[in-house]
């Protein structure tokens, strides 16, 4: 019979077609636009502009001077914790303040605090214990400023807080006595 064309339409119908066409365009356009903005970002972000005079190198660590006593925690209690170093207080507990303002101010407040050692059980892979290197002993008359906060935060998260004399040499069996292991365990 009769073939359809676009001329054979009214006019007023080409008008709605042409208008539905081009808010079809318009809106798949503002739909996709977000999508490839973010990928421009994302792609954006990880190129690093790294110039000739830059320097990466790996560095330790744990410094020299506490390799010793790390090894010898692994090997005091390998068959009970595991061993971690230089971990951010804030990752190891979690502090709930009614007041937002006042959680804020205890988290910048607790932000560049580190653990020196945590020893984490393995199966809660909750924290035990707190070493500290070089941290003043809770009985001596004069604190040092950062292990007074951790003593406290520590306290009340109900992980205990071990303090050790930097330049000491320890043996396994004053570090197990120290850190309240039994022969036994």
């Amino acid at each position: 019979m009769y073939a359809l064309s676009i001329g054979a339409l009214p006019i007023l119908l080409q008008i709605l077609m042409l208008g539905l066409t081009i808010v079809t365009f318009v809106l798949v356009y503002y739909l996709v636009q977000p999508w490839f903005s973010r990928r421009r970002q994302s792609q954006g972000a990880n190129a690093l502009d790294f110039s000739d005079t830059m320097i990466a190198q790996a560095r330790p660590l744990i410094p020299s001077s506490e390799v010793a006593l790390f090894n010898l925690l692994h090997l005091v209690s390998r068959d009970m914790f595991l061993v971690f170093a230089k971990i951010p207080l804030r990752t190891l507990v979690q502090v709930s303040v009614g007041d937002e303002s006042a959680r804020r101010e205890f988290v910048k407040a607790i932000r560049s605090l580190t653990a020196d050692f945590v020893l984490v059980h393995p199966g809660t892979m909750l924290p035990s214990k707190i070493i500290m290197v070089g941290a003043s002993d809770p009985d001596n008359a004069q604190p040092n400023s950062a292990y007074t906060p951790m003593k406290v935060l520590c306290q009340e998260a109900g992980i205990e807080l071990i303090a050790v004399e930097a330049n000491r040499n320890y043996s396994a069996m004053e570090l197990t006595e120290i850190l309240g292991f039994k022969e036994d365990d």
